[in-house]
């Protein structure tokens, strides 16, 4: 798929930046982005918008005791579950799923994770 998004005539990557304000009406017609490699803001017209976050889980900053896998996701210790090796802290979202790695999942487990903490 990435290959796809790279040679589509239509689509543009913008590497190294983030969204520093969308306008239109009704519907979104320009973008500002801001390119943290070299400091410049790039304005251009746009009808829509696509935010690729990688497929790295963010679990370096949590204490070592906690269980991953390998590839760094936070191991499960019941399926289905949202339980981590230390009681009291829940895996949701990205940092758990190294299946599906889709935001709609993401949002459904950090729901999980809510009730699991109740």
């Amino acid at each position: 798929m990435a290959n796809r998004v790279k040679e589509h005539p239509k689509i543009q990557i913008h590497w190294n930046s983030n969204v520093k304000e969308v306008t239109g009406g009704d519907r979104m017609e320009k973008l500002i982005l801001h390119n943290s490699a070299s400091g410049e803001d790039v304005e251009m017209a746009a009808g829509s918008l696509f935010f690729a976050i990688g497929h790295n889980p963010v679990t370096n900053f949590l204490p070592a005791e906690i269980e991953t896998h390998p590839n760094g996701y936070l191991k499960l210790t019941q399926p289905g579950r949202t339980f981590t090796s230390v009681p009291g802290i829940f895996a949701a979202g990205d940092v758990s799923d190294h299946v599906y790695r889709q935001a709609v999942v993401a949002a459904g487990r950090g729901a999980a994770a809510a009730i699991d903490a109740e």
